[in-house]
């Protein structure tokens, strides 16, 4: 109606009293400038020939200054209340100007994890703030073990944004699901081994009993978990992605009966196309990976189109360049609302992949990425010396290799390398010389390859499971 009517009479104060009466409000002339200009950021006053994808790119580009505009304003909000706590006073530089002009968080101090487990008191308020607090641990896969305390209500106020960017997701929000993760669970080393089931179950969550020796389950304890999970009749599952690929591998070899899904969230560690080629065949629904750490949270989750979104209302993303030579960047996290121990330019020790081009999904204007690398200590080199993230040999083996349940390529030694090799349900053993060409493709001249079957694989001290990395004793 207010197009209409400005287009017909192009004339704010008329514009104005025509919305008024139609409306049956007072409408001014400053509120109908307000809504005119934004229509016009929005390309919707734009010559009638502009094409859709034009239209599209136009307004993309008007919600990517929106956010970049509340960024400036988080991070003025941000840098005070970081210098009330002892560790960033000593470290962050003089406060910037008043102005408006944007910070240049380039310039800001990386944190990395040595400095939070060296000064961890010091990055402590004065005094708690209201609400539940949790004390944890993280798993230690990137290293050692480090203490986090955590608000629930800087969790709670994060997490929504976060699921919104898949909306199939966001709709379930709210819905029964089941979680299957290692038995260290939120951080905190509390053993879901033996629980009851009433125990395991908060609200309209249902932990499934877990273990470290998920790939060798007694047919006993399988039943139970499928039992359960009919019982619980969950909207969808989140799940590690080696706990779940290896729980539904047993589940198909013994014809279980399981509930039908809506879709899967794989999380906690990096997922395979392995695992999520066996996750879709056991459930027949779609897998959404999402990305986080027990330090700041849910950060990122894939939409529909298979786009890694990080929400863009709680957290600034960097991608840093740490000179291998490939396209892997080790991803910089700034927690932009979090109350009790805001993190800055926060170095993850993951790698991620830049995407080259918006997403085509209804999100396009956030922080994006192609794809996750794994951690950059799960790496190996090729006999040339390049390196090869965990995803990255994921992407060379996993088109060979469609008969394995998971994996794990040691590198023992500058080009001496074995895979360990968890076979699937449909596993041949024509796929082995198929897997071995595709090693010594990705590798390089000079690799020598061994490739060991294994009746069950074992995951790391932490409870999580590694693709790649360098083995720690060579032979």
């Amino acid at each position: 109606m207010l197009l209409r009517a400005f287009a017909e009479h192009c004339d704010v104060g008329r514009t104005a009293a025509i919305a008024s009466e139609q409306l049956d409000a007072d409408i001014d002339e400053d509120l109908v400038r307000a809504w005119l200009l934004a229509f016009a950021e929005l390309g919707l006053l734009e010559a009638p020939n502009r094409t859709l994808q034009q239209l599209r790119e136009r307004q993309r580009q008007t919600r990517r200054r929106h956010y970049e505009d509340s960024w400036n304003d988080k991070l003025r909000a941000l840098l005070p209340r970081l210098r009330e706590l002892p560790y960033y006073a000593k470290t962050l530089p003089a406060e910037p100007p008043s102005d408006d002009s944007p910070i240049a968080l380039a310039s800001l101090p990386v944190l990395d994890k040595a400095a939070v487990r060296s000064h961890f008191d010091e990055f402590l308020p004065a005094s708690m703030p209201a609400g539940e607090i949790r004390w944890l641990s993280t798993s230690g896969t990137t290293g050692e073990r480090q203490q986090v305390v955590r608000s629930l209500a800087d969790w709670d106020a994060s997490q929504p944004h976060t699921w919104a960017l898949n909306r199939i997701v966001e709709a379930a929000r709210g819905e029964r699901f089941c979680r299957l993760t290692t038995p260290f669970c939120d951080g905190s080393e509390c053993h879901l081994r033996g629980a009851s089931r009433a125990e395991r179950t908060r609200g309209p969550r249902l932990s499934l009993d877990s273990g470290l020796d998920i790939a060798a389950l007694s047919p006993t304890r399988l039943e139970q978990m499928a039992a359960e999970l009919r019982e619980h009749e969950p909207v969808y599952v989140l799940a590690d992605p080696s706990y779940l690929a290896m729980f539904a591998d047993q589940a198909l070899r013994r014809r279980l009966a399981l509930p039908r899904l809506r879709f899967v969230i794989t999380a906690y560690e990096l997922c395979s196309a392995l695992h999520r080629r066996i996750i879709e065949r056991t459930f027949e629904c779609p897998v959404y990976d999402a990305y986080g750490a027990t330090e700041y949270g849910a950060l990122a989750v894939q939409c529909e189109a298979g786009r890694y979104h990080v929400n863009p209302e709680s957290f600034l993303v960097e991608l840093r360049d740490d000179g291998a030579g490939d396209d892997a960047r080790e991803l910089l996290v700034t927690t932009l609302d979090k109350q009790l121990m805001p993190l800055l330019r926060y170095a993850t020790g993951d790698l991620a992949r830049p995407a080259d081009a918006p997403c085509v999904c209804a999100w396009s204007e956030t922080d994006t990425l192609a794809s996750l690398e794994g951690r950059a200590v799960d790496s190996v080199r090729t006999s040339d010396g390049r390196r090869l993230t965990a995803a990255a040999v994921d992407r060379a083996l996993a088109p060979a290799a469609r008969g394995l349940v998971s994996y794990c390529l040691l590198q023992r030694g500058e080009a001496l390398y074995r895979l360990d090799y968890l076979p699937a349900e449909d596993f041949s053993n024509g796929c082995v010389d198929d897997i071995t060409a595709a090693l010594h493709v990705a590798l390089g001249p000079g690799a020598r390859v061994q490739l060991a079957r294994r009746p069950e694989l074992l995951p790391t001290s932490s409870g999580k499971f590694r693709l790649a990395g360098v083995e720690s004793r060579p032979r």
